[in-house]
C-alpha cells in the first residue's frame, strides 16, 4: 500500500514540476516515459494487496474447518466413553446419565467452538472486504486521475491542432 502511494505521489511531482505547454492555461507537458513506468510498477504493486486479501479469506476456511474436525473428535470421543460405560447393568445405568451429560458438554462444547469459529471467520472477513474496499478505492481514484491525465493531453493536443490550423 505504501509503494502505491508512493508512486501516486511521484506522479505528482511529476506533474508539479512539469513546463506549461501553454501561455495562460494549466495543461503541462510531461515525461510520458517516467509516467508509463510509474504505471507499470503500480500494476505491479496491486496484485499483493488483492493476494493479501485472499489469503485472509483461505485463512477463514482453514479456522472453520479446524473448529469443525475438533468439534467432531469431540462428539466422537463423548461417544466412544458412553458406550464403554454401558457393559454393566448397574454400571449402565450410571454410564447412560453420564454418558448423555458428556454429549451434551461435548455438543455445548462444539456449539461455542462453531460460534467462536463463525465469529473469528465473521471477523476476517469484514477484514477482507474492507482491505478489499480500500484497494477498490485507490484504484478507483487512481483510475480517475489517469483518465483526467489523459483527457487533460487530448484537450492540450487537440488545442494545439487548432491554434495550427488558425495559423
Amino acid at each position: 500500500m505504501d509503494a502505491l502511494l508512493f508512486y501516486l505521489a511521484e506522479m505528482e511531482e511529476i506533474l508539479e514540476a512539469s513546463k506549461k505547454s501553454m501561455l495562460f492555461s494549466d495543461k503541462v507537458a510531461v515525461d510520458k516515459g517516467r509516467l508509463l513506468e510509474i504505471i507499470g510498477e503500480l500494476r505491479l504493486n496491486l496484485p499483493e494487496d488483492i493476494r493479501m486479501a485472499q489469503r485472509l479469506l483461505n485463512d477463514h476456511d482453514r479456522v472453520l474447518e479446524d473448529a469443525q474436525q475438533k468439534a467432531k473428535v469431540i462428539i466422537e470421543d463423548a461417544e466412544l466413553e458412553a458406550k464403554k460405560l454401558v457393559r454393566d447393568d448397574e454400571i449402565t445405568r450410571r454410564a447412560h446419565a453420564e454418558g448423555e451429560d458428556i454429549i451434551d458438554q461435548a455438543k455445548k462444547d462444539a456449539r461455542d467452538m462453531r460460534m467462536s469459529a463463525i465469529e473469528y471467520a465473521d471477523e476476517m472477513l469484514a477484514k477482507s472486504e474492507s482491505k478489499i474496499r480500500e484497494i477498490m478505492g485507490n484504484l478507483d481514484n487512481q483510475h480517475k486521475a489517469v483518465i483526467d491525465y489523459f483527457s487533460q493531453n487530448v484537450d492540450v493536443l487537440y488545442e494545439n491542432r487548432q491554434q495550427l490550423r488558425n495559423y
